[in-house]
């Protein structure tokens, strides 16, 4: 075990990643965003050097977070400890899944001290009891369910390629407008069919945004936008229900739904996007489209929710792909106002952004290329969550014998 808690290293721009507990999540570890000098790493790290395969576990804020190490050098930063198991004795692979269970989840709960922020000392770690399977039987479960992890991140990875095509896509029609200043220079629009391009300017007029494309309109976010929409949902009904911590920094869809009895909230249906209004849940990008429901089914969620919806023409994803947008978040930024660590967006501020709006034609035709970009991506998003309840289902069956490993290698192989 390593653990570097008690110490803080001096951090740089640029140099040896350093894994921080806010860095390990979901069983991985995104990229770092704070680093130590290359020189500085020897003197840093005396208590002893990660190496590929090591298990990092996060001790305290939060308290749990699981992953494993690649080939990269990297350091240690306070409230993560390094966890590498005897060789012949415990597969570091399987000690993560291991680690990732409910039954040591809840052992770690248990053994942890703290009001305001759970935490694990390094005396109580040492006494959290795990299982100890053959080492044939550790390997070939970490291989079966690493096999599964590798198909989770391959969905993962295609569904952020997904994204950046529709955000390129609206960035060069709604932005930039792209098409307009080829056809203005009388060239065709790069990558575009002529049925397409015939439904674009040649050039541009001035408007209250600036130049849009001739016959484009400049309206304000709420004469093209329904901002917070009124919907049906009788008190005390079961409904799905979706808190803040559901709502992805990155991508489109969320997580951690459940059911619960309507009080007070947000309301929503399939099509909306929920744009964050609070801080720091605005700045770190928690935006989310509506697609978890059934068709007329209301939801309902945090207070701390903007629901926007384009108005007809307008395709609905429109309203995610600007909330993702750089100068539209930097905007609703700039309106919040309150008490410091509790400002929010003021709508009637966010409700006078302005942005471009084309003619139905080109709203259609903008539609079909994005929605069957947000349906791939939502569909790519259930298959993931499938495959995750499966990998983390497999473990504790194999450990207590309830499932053999052909079978468990059977249910895998169907389910990729």
């Amino acid at each position: 075990m390593i653990d570097y808690r008690g110490k803080t290293p001096e951090k740089t721009d640029f140099g040896i990643p350093l894994i921080t507990a806010k860095v390990i999540k979901g069983g991985r570890i995104e990229a770092p965003t704070e680093f130590i000098a290359v020189d500085a790493y020897d003197a840093w790290m005396r208590r002893g050097i990660p190496r590929a395969g090591d298990v990092v576990l996060t001790t305290e804020a939060p308290l749990g977070e699981v992953a494993q190490l690649g080939s990269e050098r990297v350091a240690l930063a306070q409230r993560v400890v390094t966890l590498r198991g005897k060789a012949g004795v415990l597969n570091n692979t399987f000690l993560r899944y291991l680690l990732q269970t409910e039954a040591v989840q809840s052992q770690l709960a248990a053994r942890a001290t703290g009001t305001t922020v759970l935490g694990i000392k390094q005396s109580e770690l040492r006494k959290v009891e795990i299982p100890l399977p053959p080492i044939d039987l550790q390997r070939s479960s970490a291989t079966l369910l690493a096999n599964l992890d590798d198909r989770i991140a391959l969905l993962r990875e295609t569904n952020a390629t997904l994204e950046a095509i529709a955000q390129a896509l609206f960035k060069s029609w709604f932005v930039d407008f792209d098409p307009v200043r080829a056809k203005s220079q009388g060239l065709a629009p790069s990558g575009m069919d002529e049925a397409t391009a015939t439904l674009f300017p040649d050039g541009f007029e001035d408007s209250s945004l600036g130049q849009v494309p001739r016959g484009w309109r400049a309206p304000t976010l709420a004469e093209a936008f329904e901002i917070n929409p009124s919907r049906g949902l009788r008190k005390g009904a079961e409904a799905k229900y979706l808190e803040m911590a559901g709502v992805p920094t990155a991508g489109h869809c969320a997580d951690s739904i459940s059911v619960r009895a309507f009080g007070s909230g947000t309301k929503f249906r399939n099509g909306d996007t929920l744009l964050a209004r609070i801080t720091p849940c605005l700045e770190n990008g928690k935006t989310a489209f509506v697609d978890f429901l059934v068709e007329a089914e209301v939801g309902w969620g945090s207070t701390e929710f903007i629901v926007l919806r384009p108005k007809a023409p307008l395709p609905e994803y429109l309203a995610y792909l600007l909330c993702r947008h750089a100068p539209f978040r930097e905007f609703a930024e700039r309106s919040m106002s309150g008490t410091s660590g509790r400002q929010r967006v003021q709508n009637d501020v966010l409700a006078t952004y302005r942005l471009a709006v084309p003619p139905a034609a080109v709203a259609e035709a903008f539609g079909a290329l994005v929605n069957p970009l947000q349906q791939a991506i939502a569909s790519n998003h259930a298959r993931a969550a499938t495959l995750g309840a499966l990998r983390d289902g497999l473990l504790p069956r194999l450990i207590s014998g309830q499932l053999r490993l052909p079978e468990a290698m059977a249910e895998a192989e169907e389910a990729l």
